[in-house]
């Protein structure tokens, strides 16, 4: 492997890792609380262009980074969609002491 090659694969591992906290705390918590909708769809469109791209270039290191952007915004997507509306204690004591 090559050490460009290297460096976009730890990237990616990068881009995964960043994912888990929100999808742990939307499985864990049931809360979809300050999940913005809008952002994730603009995320996922952007995420299929560079997939696009990156095929047609034949980046795997990219083709892989994209596809790992996509399933985790369609993870995020179904739990917001599931939860939606609900929050945990922590988002839901924020909101009230916001609201005073």
């Amino acid at each position: 492997m090559a050490p460009s090659e290297l460096i976009g694969c730890l990237g990616t591992g990068i881009v995964a890792a960043a994912y888990i906290p929100q999808i742990r705390h939307l499985v864990k918590e049931h809360c979809s609380a300050g999940i913005s909708m809008n952002a994730y769809a603009l995320w996922c469109v952007a995420s299929v262009l560079f997939l696009i791209h990156a095929a047609m270039i034949r980046d795997l290191v990219f083709v892989f980074v994209q596809i790992i952007n996509l399933m985790a915004i369609l993870a995020i997507v179904i739990c917001v969609r599931k939860y939606e509306r609900q929050m945990c204690l922590t988002h839901l004591q924020e909101a009230q002491t916001k609201q005073r």
